[in-house]
């Protein structure tokens, strides 16, 4: 499907030539859920493959007249940093309780779509291929700028601070991406430090053990677009 789709958008031509001709426009959406091939002792296995964790999403409206939106995303990104994390610097007032810290686990699950300047079909890159390099750039951006360089990483005050830089990074890099939205829920992992009212210190772990935990939990979006952007 996406060969067909990344070809010019030979697939959407004949679904327009096709269909079209009895509708005003059309919405199409795929998902690709990836096989990951499985290695055995470090070897790659001949015919063994996993279902891989994220997805890769893609909606096109095409309309009669040629006209296009085109959209591509990634579903279930999940990804975490086990330091060089915090959350610090927000706004506090007389009822704010939770304590600032600089340093936590920062553990999330992406959902991001971002919106393709393309608005006709004939503006469409005719490269093979095209919009399957894209995604794999795109989502390796968007790791990339959460991780930051593999030996030092790069801190982060807040997952708010953490998306913008991400969101901006992809239009910074890729001039055909007119806007991008992201979601990014805190997966919470708690330092371990159990004790009472007699004994603070009965167990204090040195930030080596985290309770994972569902309660609470804040899910932090936003979206981002060129001034230009008709998002």
């Amino acid at each position: 499907m996406n060969d067909k789709v990344d070809g010019r958008g030979s697939w959407i031509l004949a679904y327009r030539q096709h269909v079209l001709h009895i509708v005003t426009h059309a919405i199409i959406n795929i998902v690709e859920k990836p096989w990951e091939r499985v290695y055995i002792d470090g070897q790659p296995h001949e015919h063994g493959f996993k279902l891989g964790s994220e997805k890769h999403t893609t909606e096109v409206i095409v309309k009669k007249s040629g006209v296009i939106q085109l959209t591509s995303g990634v579903e279930g990104l999940a990804l975490l940093k086990t330091t060089k994390s915090g959350f610090e610097g927000y706004i506090r007032d007389q009822n704010t309780a939770l304590p600032e810290t600089r340093e936590r686990m920062l553990a999330t699950e992406v959902t991001a779509s971002w919106r393709y300047a393309y608005e006709s079909l004939s503006s469409v890159p005719q490269k093979q291929q095209f919009f399957t390099d894209r995604y794999l750039d795109v989502k390796k951006d968007l790791v990339d700028t959460f991780y930051g360089p593999p030996k030092e990483g790069v801190y982060s005050p807040s997952v708010q601070n953490t998306l913008y830089l991400m969101a901006k990074s992809v239009l910074n890099r890729f001039p055909d991406i007119s806007s991008i939205k992201l979601k990014m829920p805190n997966i919470h992992f708690l330092p371990v430090n159990l004790k009472n009212k007699d004994n603070q210190t009965i167990v204090k772990f040195a930030d080596d053990v985290y309770l994972p935990t569902d309660e609470p939990h804040g899910s932090i979006q936003a979206s981002l677009s060129r001034f230009w952007s008709k998002m």
